[in-house]
C-alpha cells in the first residue's frame, strides 16, 4: 500500500504477515526466520544488518602479513599463562614480519585480559640485563593505553620484521580470556594478521 503524507512517499510492508507502519526507514529486529513482502506497487529497498557475539571465536585471518606472540618468565623461559598468578612478572614479544617487499607502516595491538597491565616498555636494540630478548625494533609511536598495547611501527627493507616487548604484570586473580594480537597497515588496510 502507498500513502502519500506531505509530499514523501512511503510504502507499508508486511513482516510475518504484521503490517510494519509507514517510514522513510523502518528497523525491525528479528529474533529468528522471517520473510518479507512489499505489498506496494513500487520498489522498496531492502538492508539487513546483523549484529551478536559469536558462539565460538572467530579463526585467525591474515593477508600480507605474519604476527606472533610469546610470553616469558623474567628468566627468559617460556611462560605457561595456565600457571600465572596475581603479582607475577612477564614479558610478551610481539614478531610482525611483512610478506611482500613494499613499505608498510603498521598498528600492532594486543588486547589485555581484564587482570592484566603494562608495567613497562622496552626501548630499541639490547635491552641490559634481559640478554634473551634479543634486539628489539624501533617504535614510531607508542600510544599510553590501559586496556592493550599499542604501538605504530614501519616495515620496510631487507628484513621488513619488527620485534617489540612489553613487560606485564597479573594483577588480579581470576580466569581471563586473552584477545588475540593484530597487526594492520595504517594506510593499506588489505593488509593484516
Amino acid at each position: 500500500m502507498l500513502s502519500k503524507p506531505t509530499n514523501h512517499w512511503y510504502i507499508k510492508k508486511g513482516l510475518d504477515s504484521v503490517a510494519l507502519p509507514a517510514a522513510p526507514v523502518i528497523v525491525a529486529p528479528l529474533a529468528g526466520t522471517a520473510r518479507l513482502h512489499n505489498r506496494g506497487a513500487t520498489t522498496v529497498w531492502q538492508m539487513v544488518a546483523t549484529k551478536g557475539i559469536p558462539r565460538e571465536a572467530q579463526p585467525a585471518a591474515r593477508q600480507g602479513l605474519t604476527i606472533r606472540r610469546h610470553f616469558h618468565a623474567l628468566d627468559g623461559s617460556v611462560l605457561n599463562l595456565d600457571a600465572l598468578r596475581a603479582g607475577d612478572g612477564f614479558v610478551l614479544i610481539l614478531e610482525v614480519r611483512a610478506d611482500p617487499d613494499d613499505r608498510h607502516q603498521l598498528l600492532l595491538q594486543q588486547g589485555l585480559p581484564a587482570g592484566w597491565e603494562i608495567t613497562g616498555r622496552f626501548s630499541a636494540g639490547e635491552v641490559a640485563g634481559l640478554s634473551w630478548l634479543g634486539a628489539l625494533s624501533a617504535i614510531d609511536s607508542p600510544p599510553a593505553l590501559d586496556d592493550r598495547f599499542a604501538a605504530a611501527v614501519t616495515l620496510e627493507g631487507e628484513g621488513r620484521v619488527a620485534r617489540i616487548a612489553m613487560r606485564l604484570r597479573a594483577v588480579t586473580a581470576g580466569s581471563f580470556e586473552l584477545p588475540g594480537a593484530e597487526a594492520r597497515d595504517m594506510y593499506r588496510p588489505a593488509f593484516f594478521a
